[in-house]
């Protein structure tokens, strides 16, 4: 048995991610595969368009053998901490021979030379980074200009090269795909790591071509919203996720929007205190301040992301922000994850017969506790404790975006178990 990995989040599962997963198979040579997948809030601050039992099901539907929810702190945190954590997480359960990543690069070696730059940090490129970190701009953008002026002037990089690495920082998945190799080095994992190029669609595309049999997840969603129905989707999305959407839209659990937890994100905010905005994960620099005063003077979400973001805070950490506060997410909650090795239990959203044969095997090897029913785990100390109960948190603030009453109540995450696909 030859077990692939995957980091995932499936917002919905579509073409591409299908592509993703027999391409991974097909390179690895894998006969079995387990996905790490965000839960109901992701990595850009935002929720899911359909909550994480759903997603985990069409996974499973179209042939990813393990669906292991990643901890709601990783799933919605920055690249470095998303990545560490879904790294970790595959290498506690021991039994991973491979993880592959989609890029828009596809080139590994390029890769691996960024990433291990980042994790060695030498003086001389964090003499650079300071450097262009004090001109102002945003950190993302000062370690990108870091970079290519590290590989010009240092390392000497032909220009073929360097116009490669320019391209390679510019994108969201080369980027998490980077964090995700330093992750493995850190940790000295015997993970081998693959990549792929992403096919046609790109990352951020809102639109879905006539001709195209993929289409971005981000195009995916625009289309569901624009009218509220799965018109014109149909033929980008596995027929298994088409069934799965439109059973889920007609009970009033899907599409989910930031929008639909404006009104208390904005309570919360308007009620706090500087000290406590002060106290979310990644608000620094005073950034409380202006947090608050925007607050106070806008009556939407748009219009609190425009007043609140500026060169140096970017639109997806104002948005990490904002969940963090809905969630009640604190800066000691993630530096006392950060600092225990990552997430401390593999919570099992849905699997099918191969996933069964690889949970057997989860029972020797995996270094964290197995869960596939919540009311029978115990947490075994009080970093545990905290990390499960913010996904029960988020689950039961998740629920309240649900149009039907039927759905609305809580502790979804005692009621619906792991999915089974025969």
């Amino acid at each position: 048995m030859k077990i692939l990995g995957l980091i995932t989040e499936y917002n919905p599962f579509h073409n591409g991610h299908l592509y993703h997963l027999n391409e991974s198979k097909n390179i690895t040579g894998a006969t079995h595969s387990i996905a790490i997948m965000s839960g109901n809030f992701l990595q850009r601050g935002v929720p899911a368009v359909t909550h994480k039992w759903n997603r985990a099901k069409m996974a499973v539907q179209s042939g990813v053998d393990l669906v292991i929810e990643l901890p709601t702190a990783y799933a919605c945190s920055t690249a470095e901490i998303f990545a560490g954590g879904s790294i970790n997480l595959l290498n506690s359960l021991g039994c991973i021979d491979y993880i592959c990543f989609g890029s828009e690069s596809g080139d590994l070696d390029l890769l691996v030379d960024i990433a291990n730059i980042l994790s060695d940090s030498p003086k001389e490129f964090t003499k650079i980074l300071k450097r262009h970190i004090n001109l102002g701009v945003t950190f993302p953008v000062a370690r990108s200009m870091a970079i290519i002026e590290y590989f010009t002037n240092v390392k000497k990089y032909n220009k073929t090269k360097l116009e490669s690495i320019n391209d390679i920082i510019k994108n969201p998945n080369n980027i998490l795909g980077i964090e995700y190799l330093k992750a493995i080095r850190k940790i000295k994992s015997s993970i081998i790591p693959y990549t792929i190029l992403r096919k046609s669609a790109h990352y951020h595309s809102k639109n879905i071509s006539n001709k195209a049999s993929i289409a971005s997840a981000t195009a995916i969603r625009e289309q569901i919203l624009s009218n509220n129905s799965l018109t014109g989707v149909d033929k980008v999305i596995p027929k298994t996720s088409l069934n799965i959407l439109s059973y889920s839209m007609n009970e009033g659990t899907s599409p989910i929007i930031d929008k639909d937890f404006e009104k208390a994100i904005l309570s919360i905010l308007r009620r706090s205190t500087p000290e406590e905005i002060k106290n979310i994960f990644d608000v620094v620099e005073g950034l409380e301040n202006r947090i608050l005063s925007c607050s106070t003077k806008t009556n939407s979400l748009q219009e609190l992301y425009d007043c609140i973001k500026s060169k140096r805070y970017t639109l997806t950490r104002i948005q990490r922000i904002l969940i963090h506060a809905l969630l009640n997410i604190n800066k000691d909650d993630i530096i006392n994850f950060n600092k225990d090795n990552g997430p401390k239990y593999a919570r099992i959203l849905a699997f099918n017969s191969k996933g069964r044969e690889i949970l057997r095997i989860l029972k020797s090897s995996s270094t964290i506790p197995i869960i596939s029913n919540l009311k029978h785990y115990r947490p075994q100390d009080e970093i545990a404790k905290q990390m499960i109960e913010i996904d029960i948190r988020a689950t039961n603030i998740y629920s309240l975006a649900f149009k039907s009453k039927e759905n609305l109540k809580g502790q979804l995450d005692y009621i619906i178990t792991p999915h089974y696909e025969k």
